[in-house]
């Protein structure tokens, strides 16, 4: 039977000079998203500190163990199979080495995350408090620029439709989703010791980041944020049959808020009815050609993929001729990334470490009420972080792939400590 119980997964902490490593650490996991809107090479470099030292005190300590757990064996095994495999194969192979080479930075940095750096709800804390100001400090500027055309960091709305906040694209909406859901799942753990004020900013702070995200125009973000509370309202109804009213409440709030949002901007308004048309026609979209060139492609390179950070150059042999807007750097969906740059076999690694995230999670639904509404909320941020039928950035990619390797760290470290305290 297949292990999947992470309670236990645990690096110990220890009164010597890896609990003085420890604590920079957290510190630099806690300012990750705070780099990744205005250094991102400090980001990188950060990501890449958390993960060297973590691998630094495991062998120390001599903890093999960790690996031999089958989510953490699962990254290991993706890594030497994008480096043993896919890479030599690749069209280019020194192209596609420089990311899967590198890319076991985002598995030490999960693993790190997951079983050293948050192993109580104090070094939870300054995590959650500097993850919050990051997130207000992103609707503020954001709002700013919606209402001057300027954000207070001095960057201008994106093709007058979409915001960007302190960021140089219009991809805000999705930073606030990937690091504002999972932040999300770590309030339960405080709800018992915090006062009614802190709780009620808390709700606050939710629903602010609800509508901001529904306000910048990114129709992917929107699109997951509203599923993923309406999975979450609906889950209540189910789970809590004593709050049913108070469900129904919310998932008539979230109606209305996107509602409201649509019939009052001429902005998002436009951005609503062209979703709809995309979806009627979407055979004939962008969106639908980007997905067949990457299908494409896989079909060229089943097996291995044609290599990380090759997907332009293989586009370009392959259907070049008939591109319209010529071959983009991705094919602007995860799933369909990893089919087409690492083949069937990369996405069935990936899928396998998808579904050990998924049983590992499970118990949290079937626990005590913390338990069960954190288990709610994690589905919440899973569906953010992890669904499939949507346009997105690249899998690949340093910063998208930060971004969501933070805000899936954040999530199973507090599914971790979540079980630890309730087994």
């Amino acid at each position: 039977m297949i292990r999947t119980d992470i309670a236990s997964l645990e690096l110990p902490a220890k009164q010597d000079w890896t609990e003085v490593l420890r604590r920079v650490n957290q510190i630099l996991f806690a300012l990750l998203p705070l780099l990744l809107l205005f250094w991102r090479g400090g980001a990188d470099a950060a990501a890449s500190i958390i993960g060297i030292s973590f691998l630094a005190v495991a062998v120390a300590r001599r903890q093999w163990g960790l690996a031999t757990h089958p989510m953490l064996a699962a990254l290991l095994a993706i890594w030497v199979l994008l480096n043993g495999l896919v890479s030599p194969l690749a069209l280019d192979p020194a192209a596609s080495f420089t990311r899967s080479v590198a890319w076991l930075r985002f598995a030490l940095l999960f693993a790190a995350t997951m079983t050293w750096l948050i192993q109580s709800r104090r070094d939870l804390r300054l995590i959650v408090a500097v993850w919050g100001v990051t997130i207000g400090f992103c609707i503020v500027d954001g709002l700013v620029q919606l209402v001057r055309g300027t954000s207070l960091t001095g960057h201008p709305m994106y093709n007058v439709f979409r915001l960007t906040g302190p960021l140089d694209r219009p991809n805000i909406g999705m930073f606030v989703a990937r690091i504002g859901f999972p932040l999300l799942t770590a309030i339960p753990l405080f709800l018992p010791s915090w006062q009614n004020r802190t709780t009620v900013a808390v709700a606050l702070l939710a629903a602010v980041s609800f509508v901001f995200i529904l306000l910048t125009g990114e129709r992917s973000a929107a699109l997951l944020v509203i599923m993923a509370m309406l999975t979450v309202a609906l889950g209540s109804i189910l789970i809590f049959p004593r709050y049913r009213l108070l469900s129904f409440s919310a998932l008539l709030t979230i109606a209305g808020a996107s509602i409201a949002v649509a019939v009052s901007s001429e902005r998002i308004m436009e951005r609503v009815i062209r979703i709809i048309e995309i979806v009627e026609q979407f055979s004939k979209s962008h969106y639908a050609e980007l997905f067949t060139i990457g299908l494409d492609v896989w079909r060229s390179y089943p097996v291995f993929g044609a290599g990380m950070k090759n997907f332009e150059s293989a586009c370009w042999a392959i259907a070049g001729q008939y591109v319209s807007d010529g071959c983009p750097t991705h094919p602007h969906n995860v799933y369909i990334e990893w089919l087409a740059e690492t083949g069937i076999a990369g996405l069935l690694f990936y899928l396998v470490f998808l579904g050990l995230l998924l049983l590992a999670a499970w118990p949290l639904l079937r626990g005590t009420m913390m338990a069960r509404i954190t288990g709610l909320l994690v589905a919440g941020a899973l569906l953010v972080l992890l669904f499939p039928l949507i346009a997105s950035q690249s899998m690949f990619s340093n910063w998208p792939a930060l971004v969501f390797w933070s805000g899936l760290s954040m999530t199973m470290a507090v599914v971790r400590l979540t079980l630890k305290e309730t087994a």
